[in-house]
């Protein structure tokens, strides 16, 4: 009774509620209205605070709206994402068939061509079979197309020969060629085209304008007299130059080559406005390097060739013919006689180096090179060692004489040198980025590519020179499945790339930082951006399977409906590929005990993740930025010295020699900046 009356008291001195009421009364009618009055009883069955109360609506429009969606297109609810990959791997089947079939009717078509023209000119026929049946006192090519043209290009359709030959090799007289395509034409005059040019009816040219024009030095026929400072290598007009501003093209934007993005990301950001479409790689080891070398000459001369920088690079090669004979290597420079010097160096030490004689066979496939930067174009190689040469005066200043690069089309020049690798290229200089002052380099030219390039390869490939990042917002879809995955342990980075393409979710190794395990691909807004379902669902699948990654599909639809399913299946796919990959070993050198417990508890592990590597310069900038952070994670403040002698602790090495130093000094440097 006592309750009763306390309760009327306080409705009754309640002035305020029930205008209230009335007001709650009007809302909820509106809301039943627009029928959501199973929303307003959960609400009042559960008790939930105001503050989720926007969350529930929002859940209960997006299911509502899905429950639609599958009742107006029975496909939403029927999809089932196994059998919608079953079509995809027919159509990958039936695609690859439709290639191999395209070859067979053009065989055929070839083959009943060849037989008609022979039928036609028996006479044509019996001439070309007596030819190939002598072994000496043959006719010329010449006469053979002024005798028997018909059955000659009949039976063979495509031919190869340089520009400069076409008029030795083929009469101009009569028009045997439909096409005649020019390959690498930015290193063809127009003057030397016109006689191939005059042989066809429709004429292809194919090339790159960014790279090396033409030049007198290729027509000198001999570079054993010129010099750096030499003119012979300003460009002229191309044949690709001259084409261009009147006849119809179009770019081959998807880029092979490089077996890793960073390989080719710089000359595409700098040199080809992120046209280029690439794929990244897995990671691991790192696919670009600079090795500076602590240099100043003694004795004048050495500016243009540093004597250090030439050992250096004499060391590397050496190294690789032993360690990895089986990757083909190039060595490029910026001048001749940097080029001629590291030659003569390395014939002298593979006098007493006899075990490795078998890597610089010139018999090889891809054979060993050394070259300068005008004699490359057209050179590809698994590693490639990009010397500098040009270092620092005897009063250690950098003077800025670096031929070739400082006249018109230096940056050509050099896009051609660091594009050249499929797998590494190490840059291998007497002075760093730093020392080039800015303030003397004209923007656009050679030198300020350099510059850029120097620093871009110090970062281990990572950065450009305007330090913009590489990645992007993760959307919506994309956001739930990183969380959903997350949530078991793996850990995803997304939109992995820096090109147009980019890997939706790239999964991260447990414990290799940098190292990436696996794919996975959503179909979202990318997906449907393709052209067609061969670029969709074959060429990018197969391109980065061909570069080492594993691959997960993600269907939107099967992951909406069957969530709990599509990780578990994730999870799965994830430790197959973690079992295809070797297990990574923590070095057994622990680093220094900290002084209390306090920092011990700051630090991000126990000990640092670096692996045992046989020299420091096999190590990245970004491992030993990695170094630099984990000996700072504590939170102590430390000198540079300090920092030096935990990062050397860490590492396998006993002595702690000039090199180890000068890498450790610009991790550090880097850090700090």
């Amino acid at each position: 009774m006592e309750n009763v009356k306390r309760i009327v008291d306080s409705l009754a001195t309640d002035s305020v509620t029930p205008y209230k009421l009335l007001r709650l009364t009007e809302i909820e009618s509106r809301l039943c209205a627009l029928g959501i009055q199973t929303l307003l009883a959960e609400l009042r069955k559960t008790h939930v605070g105001a503050e989720w109360w926007e969350k529930m609506l929002q859940r209960a429009w997006l299911s509502s709206t899905l429950d639609v969606a599958a009742a107006t297109d029975p496909y939403v609810r029927g999809f089932i994402g196994s059998t919608h990959s079953e079509y995809v791997n027919d159509f990958r089947t039936l695609d690859r068939s439709q290639l191999q079939m395209a070859t067979a009717r053009v065989q055929r078509a070839h083959a009943e061509r060849a037989i008609a023209a022979m039928n036609a000119h028996p006479e044509q026929e019996r001439l070309i079979r007596q030819e190939a049946a002598k072994s000496m006192r043959h006719r010329s090519i010449r006469r053979m197309f002024k005798e028997a043209g018909d059955v000659l290009t009949a039976v063979c359709p495509c031919w190869m020969a340089s520009p400069l030959s076409v008029s030795q090799a083929i009469d101009g007289a009569a028009g045997f060629f439909d096409f005649v395509i020019f390959d690498e034409a930015s290193q063809v005059l127009p003057e030397d085209a016109i006689p191939a040019i005059l042989r066809g009816k429709h004429v292809v040219v194919a090339g790159d304008n960014k790279q090396l024009p033409p030049t007198t030095f290729f027509a000198s026929g001999d570079d054993a007299d010129l010099s750096d400072e030499d003119d012979t290598s300003i460009g002229y007009e191309s044949l690709l130059d001259m084409m261009i501003p009147f006849v119809k093209g179009f770019h081959l934007n998807w880029h092979y080559r490089s077996r890793d993005e960073a390989l080719i990301a710089f000359s595409n950001h700098h040199i080809y406005d992120d046209r280029l479409v690439t794929f990244p790689g897995p990671g691991g080891t790192p696919a670009i390097k600079h090795i500076p070398i602590d240099h100043i000459p003694q004795e004048d001369g050495q500016e243009a060739s540093s004597s250090a920088e030439v050992s250096r690079v004499v060391e590397l090669i050496l190294e690789h013919a032993r360690n990895t004979p089986d990757v083909t290597l190039g060595v490029i420079t910026m001048g001749v006689k940097h080029a001629q010097r590291i030659q003569a160096a390395l014939d002298h030490a593979l006098a007493q180096e006899t075990d490795v004689s078998e890597f610089f066979d010139s018999s090889r496939h891809e054979r060993f090179f050394v070259k300068n930067l005008e004699r490359v174009q057209g050179d590809e190689r698994d590693a490639i060692i990009l010397s500098v040469g040009y270092g620092k005066d005897r009063a250690g200043n950098l003077p800025l004489r670096f031929g070739p690069i400082l006249y018109e089309g230096g940056r050509r020049r050099l896009n051609v040198a660091v594009t050249r690798a499929r797998r590494t290229v190490t840059v291998v200089s007497s002075f760093v980025w730093s020392d080039i002052d800015a303030s003397k380099v004209r923007p656009g030219s050679g030198l300020d590519f350099l510059r850029n390039y120097l620093e871009y390869a110090a970062s281990g490939g990572k950065i450009f020179s305007r330090g913009e990042l590489t990645d992007e917002p993760m959307n919506d879809f994309e956001a739930d499945v990183a969380e959903a995955l997350a949530a078991k342990g793996i850990t995803c980075v997304p939109q992995v790339g820096c090109s147009k393409f980019r890997i939706d979710l790239a999964a991260l190794h447990p414990s290799e930082r940098g190292r990436f395990v696996m794919a996975i691909e959503c179909d979202g807004a990318t997906y449907h951006s393709s052209y067609t379902a061969r670029d969709r669902d074959r060429l990018r699948q197969q391109q980065l399977e061909s570069l080492g990654w594993t691959f997960h599909r993600i269907w939107s639809t099967d992951w909406f409906l069957r969530k709990d399913g599509e990780v578990e299946r994730a999870v799965k796919a994830y430790t197959r590929a973690l079992e295809r990959i070797p297990q990574f070993v923590e070095t057994p050198r622990s680093a220094p005990a900290p002084q209390s417990t306090t920092q011990s508890s700051r630090r991000s592990s126990p000990s640092p993740p670096i692996l045992k590597r046989g020299s420091i310069d096999e190590y990245s900038v970004r491992e030993l930025l990695t170094l630099v952070e984990w000996v700072m994670s504590d939170g102590r403040l430390r000198s540079n010295d300090e920092i030096a002698d935990e990062m050397f602790l860490a590492l396998p090495f006993a002595r702690r020699g000039s090199r180890i130093e000068s890498a450790l000094r610009q991790a550090i440097a880097v850090y700090s900046r």
